[in-house]
């Protein structure tokens, strides 16, 4: 589909762009921010949307690294959703919905010619139409994430979990756990050393992680709560969120002062922090990981698929095939 009044512009040294934060501000979410996205430096490549006359629409920002000699595209670490944001002046369904085929087509016909040896990008939740990537022979991958809805009362909330979730959260009480807001991002980074370590794995881009807890994280973008036995922290979450909603981005688990309920009661305890914020959604930023997924379900969320959009050249498409079957 050819598109001759829309046109994609890579940004580099004209970050930060006013135009761009006011639209990833009002049509995007916090990953789209450019308080988010300077914490990649010069790794982060951001693809603005222009129309025919030049007015910036939106935008795309995906991380750029090299891996023996080959050139890959992907989400920055620790974001689950890279975009697009677009500000649509149509009002008409049909004419938004033109509107958006026209800007992906665009997008999906620029990453073609972008030097590189995989591109692999998650779209924000809500954009469904996946046609254009397909159209130019990208791979779509469904993932899915489960999104509360909070703007129903506490109660309907609780009574929507599942009764394994809410008998933890009981016994978690009744075992003397206490659940509380902390500023001490020190203890869920501990937290999720742990995590890792249980898994016999390296914690991933530590670099990134500490940006995002001690640079990025205020008070006004971001809240951690921490469940303590014994005066000692077994169980943490870090929450950002914008002005619509609330993203579960990190967590851990101190396995050594385990309650089965601690994860949970800290959970929820976030979850309450949330709505009172007067926030609409809580996104637990999903997982393909079936024992996750199982703890995440539990909590009444909407299921919700978002989708990866992937393409690599064909002899590292055939690799992947091997040790990346859920993308190729």
């Amino acid at each position: 589909m050819a598109n001759t009044n829309i046109k994609i512009r890579e940004l580099t040294r004209e970050l930060p762009n006013e135009q761009l934060e006011l639209i990833a501000e009002n049509e995007g979410n916090i990953f789209n921010t450019y308080s988010w996205l300077k914490l990649f430096g010069e790794k982060l490549v951001l693809f603005a949307i222009e129309s025919g006359s030049g007015e910036i629409m939106g935008g795309l920002a995906l991380f750029r690294e090299n891996r023996l000699g080959l050139a890959y595209y992907r989400n920055p670490p620790y974001t689950p959703y890279a975009g697009p944001f677009v500000r649509i002046r149509a009002q008409n369904y049909a004419e938004k919905l033109h509107e958006w085929k026209k800007i992906l087509s665009a997008l999906a016909e620029h990453l073609l010619r972008v030097n590189s040896s995989l591109i692999s990008f998650t779209l924000n939740p809500g954009i469904i139409d996946t046609q254009p990537f397909i159209w130019s022979k990208f791979k779509v991958n469904p993932r899915y994430t489960y999104i509360l809805d909070l703007t129903m009362d506490i109660n309907e909330i609780q009574k929507n979990m599942s009764s394994e979730r809410r008998n933890e959260i009981r016994n978690a009480i009744k075992d003397g756990l206490i659940v509380r807001r902390i500023d001490e991002p020190g203890i869920i980074k501990g937290l999720i050393k742990k995590t890792f370590a249980r898994q016999n794995k390296a914690l991933p881009h530590e670099r990134y992680l500490d940006k995002i807890l001690f640079d990025f994280a205020t008070p006004d973008n971001s809240f951690l709560f921490a469940c303590f036995c014994d005066d000692k922290p077994t169980s943490g979450v870090f929450v950002v969120h914008d002005k619509h909603s609330a993203y579960l981005l990190l967590s851990g688990y101190d396995s050594e002062t385990k309650h089965r309920g601690a994860g949970t009661y800290t959970l929820f305890e976030a979850i309450k922090y949330a709505q009172q914020l007067g926030l609409r959604y809580f996104d637990f930023e999903g997982s393909m990981v079936p024992n996750i997924e199982f703890f995440y379900r539990g909590f009444g969320g909407k299921l919700t698929p978002v989708f990866r959009i992937s393409r690599a050249t064909l002899i590292l498409e055939v690799f992947l095939k091997f040790f990346r079957r859920e993308i190729f």
